[in-house]
């Protein structure tokens, strides 16, 4: 046993001399990743995940042990972005497939990984770069916070033309269009109405994505992220990407903005003119 141990330890220490290092993970020739950080069971070790990343900056990955898919993102608070996965209130309200994954097959039957810390400036590039080799399936979106090469899928399109809004939910929208004044009760009805209604209509990601496309489009307002330290800087195309980036609702970075102050003590923002 002592011998074997001696040997699989040499097997891997011969690797990682002959391997591609990336950044601070570490490619081996046999194509695999050997991240910074592994945590076989994510439930488990929960608590573990949280304490070890507070505050840093870098890539995870989620790998289910059922069927192997994967989901690769990024934060600037790696232990408050992943806190998010815990909360199931969460992912039951943003559908997104890695999401549906937790609650199908439970954190239980998930790895995840930490492949990187890297400046926080660098996470977009470092993002995509393992999007770019790793090929995630529960990542619908191939860019690094970004909606390009983004197309709905022929199954979704037929979804979307199948859903039709209730009469009585139409009966309730026209009287308020028409109507100067809305009683309470009709306001009660209109708000049980839309709640029953996206309740059994549920948004696809792929339908998500659509609004969010669509919204940025209409009322986008491009912005600028300024790191103080480095002097280098990021470009969003709206107020609430650049939030996602910061981990911060997009009032806060509107209030940054207007107050010219900064975000996260290190990021001054600026519309793009």
């Amino acid at each position: 046993m002592f011998g074997m141990r001696q040997t699989l330890s040499y097997r891997l220490f011969k690797n990682i001399l002959t391997s591609k290092v990336t950044q601070n993970s570490i490619l081996l020739n046999n194509g695999n990743l050997a991240p910074i950080k592994s945590y076989e069971n994510a439930l488990l070790n929960k608590n573990t995940i949280l304490l070890d990343n507070k505050s840093k900056p870098g890539i995870y990955r989620w790998i289910n042990k059922l069927n192997n898919n994967t989901y690769v993102g990024s934060g600037i608070n790696l232990s408050k972005r992943l806190s998010e996965y815990y909360n199931q209130s969460e992912l039951k309200r943003n559908p997104r497939p890695i999401h549906a994954a937790l609650l199908k097959y439970g954190h239980e039957n998930f790895i995840l990984e930490i492949l990187e810390y890297c400046r926080a400036d660098e996470l977009i590039k470092r993002e995509q770069y393992y999007l770019d080799l790793l090929y995630p399936e529960y990542n619908i979106l191939k860019h690094a916070y970004s909606l390009l090469g983004y197309k709905h899928t022929p199954e979704n399109i037929a979804k979307f033309k199948l859903k039709k809004v209730s009469q009585e939910l139409k009966n309730i929208l026209s009287s308020i269009h028409t109507d100067k004044e809305v009683s309470k009760e009709t306001r009660d009805k209109l708000s049980l109405a839309t709640t029953n209604y996206k309740k059994n209509n549920p948004l696809t990601p792929e339908a998500l994505a659509n609004i969010t496309a669509k919204t940025t489009e209409r009322e986008g307002v491009a912005v600028i992220l300024l790191n103080t330290q480095t002097n280098e800087q990021l470009e969003f195309p709206t107020l609430t990407k650049a939030g996602e980036y910061l981990n911060v609702k997009r009032q806060a970075i509107r209030n940054a903005i207007k107050r010219e102050s900064l975000v996260n003590g290190l990021y001054r923002v600026s519309e793009k003119k």
